[in-house]
């Protein structure tokens, strides 16, 4: 595994080729990431992207917690409840989530972190689509919003997206936030989708909506990507 220096911090990292058409970046540690690029990619060309995506890369590790083992977690918390989780150990895999008890069932045929997230994305993420949608529906019942298409996903780059035809799109493990931060991102988009610009009367507006405003956007930078479970994409 080669290593690379990046502002005095050093990283070692891996380079798949894959049947993809661009390159993408993925942080697996403090310490170290993972490079996809498409077959027959130049090294000069990784290299360019490695060092043009540099401060992303030392901004964000700085956040990342010495990655704690997938399998070691006894909870997991999903807005303003606290799951316990229980892993074992089977033949089969599958995930089961009691939403009234609190509580999710993995069964798993392998202990590793990317088994283990592979399993857990499957099924958080729909879970997460749903309360973020079901959050969408009374909010924009209560400010008259209007959007079109909702979708999830799971990269770092940002928390949520408004496209300009009213589509919205969310990282997904926003679900782990304090309910008053998820609610600070959701009505963030909602609020784009009269004001397209981040100008003062943007956030004017937006602090009508949410008076706490200032204090949910300091927690995110803060707090934002210590709070993710998965690994963080780019």
């Amino acid at each position: 595994m080669p290593n690379i220096i990046l502002f005095e911090q050093k990283f070692s990292y891996i380079i798949n080729h894959k049947f993809i058409r661009s390159l993408t970046l993925r942080l697996k540690s403090p310490h170290s990431f993972v490079v996809s690029c498409p077959h027959l990619t130049p090294d000069f060309v990784v290299a360019k992207f490695i060092q043009d995506h540099s401060s992303w890369i030392v901004k964000n590790a700085s956040h990342l917690k010495a990655s704690s083992r997938l399998y070691s977690l006894n909870s997991l918390p999903i807005l303003d409840q606290n799951y316990k989780i229980f892993i074992s150990k089977t033949a089969r895999d599958s995930l089961v989530i009691f939403k009234d008890e609190q509580k999710i069932y993995a069964n798993t045929t392998s202990f590793s972190d990317s088994h283990l997230k592979t399993l857990f994305d499957k099924k958080l993420r729909p879970l997460a689509l749903s309360l973020i949608k079901n959050e969408l529906s009374q909010l924009s019942q209560k400010y008259g919003f209007q959007y079109h298409h909702v979708t999830v996903r799971n990269t770092v780059s940002r928390y949520g997206s408004c496209s300009r035809s009213g589509n919205l799109n969310f990282n997904w493990q926003i679900i782990f936030f304090p309910p008053e931060i998820f609610r600070h991102i959701l009505l963030h988009e909602l609020t784009h989708l009269k004001i397209k610009n981040h100008s003062l009367t943007f956030w004017h507006q937006l602090a009508i909506y949410d008076p706490h405003c200032g204090a949910n956007r300091l927690w995110l930078k803060k707090e934002g990507n210590k709070t993710m479970i998965f690994s963080l994409t780019k």
